[in-house]
């Protein structure tokens, strides 16, 4: 149950979905629907997962990994306008900006490494696109170097369009590394 304690009702629209798993299920579908699966060739500091079916719900992960590496971010439908408003907890330093031309997932040196991270993104064409990940960076490699948390929360301020392609960029020269890979799922 999700409870408005302050006046007034919910919104038409409002919903709470519960997933869960049953071990004893043999059915052959899945709430879950994967849309894209799309490895890095070396060559681009954008990871795109290519033209996606627009679905109301999605959930990404993303791993990527580059020689060096900084002001990670995500971009939606390629759109590099002012659209994107996020905060971020780094290491438990928190940040927030608005009017931003991407969604920033973390920042730092430019430093090599690679970065694991997932997130859900609620995807209504007339509604302004929510997102809440969590990722980990790994700057430098061995047992004494602990890795750098991110979580991070934005939105895309589109109000007309639903996502249909979703892009992991970084700001340095530096392409992902061959072995990046962005997988997409979605479900209505």
């Amino acid at each position: 149950q999700a409870h408005n304690i302050g006046a007034g009702s919910f919104n038409t629209g409002s919903e709470v979905v519960v997933l869960g798993w049953d071990p004893e299920d043999t059915h052959t579908t899945n709430f879950w629907e994967e849309l894209a699966s799309v490895s890095g060739d070396g060559t681009s500091t954008t990871l795109d997962s290519g033209t996606i079916t627009a679905k109301k719900y999605l959930w990404f992960q993303a791993y990527g990994s580059a020689t060096s590496m900084d002001n990670m971010a995500l971009r939606f439908n390629s759109d590099t306008g002012s659209n994107y408003n996020r905060r971020l907890s780094l290491n438990g330093v928190e940040e927030t900006a608005a009017s931003q031309t991407y969604l920033r997932l973390g920042s730092g040196a430019s430093t090599g490494g690679s970065l694991f991270g997932s997130g859900f993104i609620i995807n209504n064409s007339a509604n302004e696109k929510l997102l809440t990940s969590h990722w980990c960076r790994n700057r430098s490699t061995g047992a004494g170097n602990a890795p750098e948390r991110f979580e991070t929360v934005g939105k895309w301020a589109n109000t007309s369009s639903q996502i249909t392609s979703i892009q992991l960029i970084q700001s340095t020269s530096n392409n992902w590394d061959s072995d990046s890979i962005i997988k997409v799922w979605g479900s209505n």
